[in-house]
């Protein structure tokens, strides 16, 4: 490990010159990134699909920390994302059905949930990220006006 002081002298250099964005390991170095620098991050929930009829937002898609089985789905393991894709649709499906059923106010019906794990599974098909090895290229946008000891991260 270089000494602090070396990072710190080191890390604007080696950012400037990289043909592509760095990666960042660990978020021990998160402070050294100059704002507005475009960098890559590990994604710890593949869940791309952000539509949650009632509320109900489909479950994420996490590392289990099993080899075999890398995917988890509220404790449920898979061996490839397209079967934990899937699963996570057809729970969040579930949910809102369940929620059409139970409550005739809720503003929607089990059609329409349908029609949202259409569009949930149409997401895990084009996801961008499968797995959790693929970086992900983010962009520091500044501090958050609300909470000035953060700052805010965007997907690039």
């Amino acid at each position: 490990m270089l000494p602090y002081s070396l990072l710190v002298f080191l890390f604007p250099l080696l950012a400037a010159s990289s043909p592509s964005p760095p990666y960042l390991a660990s978020d021990a170095f998160t402070h050294l990134v100059p704002r507005n620098t475009l960098f890559f991050r590990q994604s710890t929930n593949l869940q791309s699909f952000t539509g949650a009829l009632g509320g109900l937002g489909a479950s994420a898609i996490e590392k289990s920390g099993d080899e075999k089985r890398p995917f988890s789905v509220d404790g449920d393991t898979f061996p490839d994302f397209d079967t934990a894709g899937q699963r996570s649709c057809d729970k969040q499906f579930n949910k809102c059905s369940d929620q059409a059923n139970k409550d005739k106010k809720a503003g929607f019906e089990v059609k329409d949930c349908d029609e949202q794990k259409g569009k949930c599974n149409d997401a895990q098909k084009s996801a961008t990220v499968k797995d959790f090895n693929t970086a992900v290229a983010s962009e520091n946008i500044g501090p958050d006006p609300e909470f000035g000891d953060f700052d805010l991260i965007c997907d690039a």
